[in-house]
């Protein structure tokens, strides 16, 4: 673990939440709001109502729902192995805090994205870490959870349309999932050579004569030098931790895909495996688009429109995506809460003591 290499940069790490809440405040309570609007929404549109809904939701057992929530911890506890993975030296506890903590300020803030990386990263300085592991550990997380997500999502969908069971709308999806993982290939590789980054931020530059007089753009030539010093380090890291980081992200997915299917099974919404499996690829894919807070809407619509197309219910269809939401959105903002409450108090209450002790 490194020492504080970035002291003096201090103050400024910590004007940035100001800044971020100023710059995204309005677009993320429009995001929160059309979130909700979606939701609300939704029983009328797949053609049942909120009565039925909370009816099937409330015969729910509460052993039944201790075990959807071991399942769901478990899932967690998978991925903090990826995240151990993604930045040697950080602790399984310390991973699972960052997670939760994250998860909850990105679901429940206007600015959540933005202000659960700045929390991510206030949190890990305080640890030892320096910003050049931090921005490391940025990188490749982030990689190998899209990629994850993205080459799991795949697989299933090629699958499930090889049994000719699933429905036509998600066989037109299965091109747009296969142009998002080709792209995805195509940037990692250029991004495992030298010659490849050099080349990707070379050809951005190119856009056009307007786009190269950018700011941005301008910076971006001055960070080629920057981007080629992450390329290396994450590409030493993703190869002398592939094990953690591929067990830690495929159980986190499986173990998603098992709570979907169990939330399904206790609603009465249960369609062809294939069905199932389309279903929670979409809801997956639909989580990372960043118009509302994880895809809030757009997943539980796609995910139940596709279980409709099987010939699902809809009101225990829309039920048993709505309660497996609940778990991996809604949950994760009182416990995630919870638990940076707690660091924050133990914090205060350690340097009170050191006060005392000096």
């Amino acid at each position: 673990m490194e020492g504080h290499e970035d002291e003096g940069s201090g103050a400024g790490h910590r004007r940035r939440l100001p800044r971020l809440l100023r710059g995204r405040t309005l677009v993320g309570v429009v995001s929160l709001a059309a979130g909700a609007a979606a939701v609300t929404l939704l029983p009328r549109i797949v053609g049942t109502t909120w009565s039925a809904v909370v009816g099937l939701a409330s015969a729910v057992s509460p052993v039944a729902l201790a075990a959807l929530a071991a399942l769901w911890w478990l899932g967690l506890w998978a991925y903090a192995w990826s995240l151990t993975g993604a930045l040697p030296g950080l602790t399984r506890p310390r991973a699972m805090l960052l997670n939760l903590s994250g998860s909850a300020v990105s679901n429940a803030l206007p600015a959540g994205g933005a202000v659960g990386m700045w929390l991510n990263s206030t949190m890990l300085r305080r640890w030892g870490f320096g910003v050049r592991r931090i921005a490391d550990f940025t990188v490749t997380s982030n990689v190998v959870d899209v990629a994850g997500k993205l080459v799991v999502c795949a697989v299933a969908l090629a699958g499930t349309a090889a049994l000719g069971t699933l429905p036509p709308q998600v066989l037109a999806g299965a091109g747009v999932v296969s142009a998002l993982l080709a792209t995805v290939v195509l940037v990692a590789a250029a991004l495992g050579s030298r010659v490849g980054t050099v080349v990707l931020v070379r050809a951005v530059l190119a856009v056009s004569p307007v786009a190269r007089r950018t700011v941005v753009l301008r910076r971006l030539a001055r960070w080629r030098i920057e981007l080629l010093g992450v390329r290396r380090r994450v590409q030493e890291t993703v190869l002398a931790q592939w094990r953690r980081l591929t067990f830690g992200t495929l159980a986190y997915v499986l173990l998603q895909g098992g709570l979907f299917w169990a939330c399904l099974h206790l609603t009465g919404a249960v369609p062809t495996v294939s069905a199932v499996v389309a279903a929670f690829v979409v809801d997956r894919l639909a989580s990372t688009v960043p118009i509302t807070p994880g895809g809030s809407g757009f997943a539980e619509a796609g995910a139940t429109g596709v279980l409709l197309a099987a010939g699902a219910a809809p009101a225990a269809a829309l039920t048993g995506v709505l309660l497996y939401r609940a778990f991996v959105v809604l949950l994760e903002v009182p416990v995630g809460g919870g638990a940076l409450a707690g660091w924050l108090l133990l914090r205060r209450r350690s340097r009170t003591d050191l006060g005392v002790a000096a």
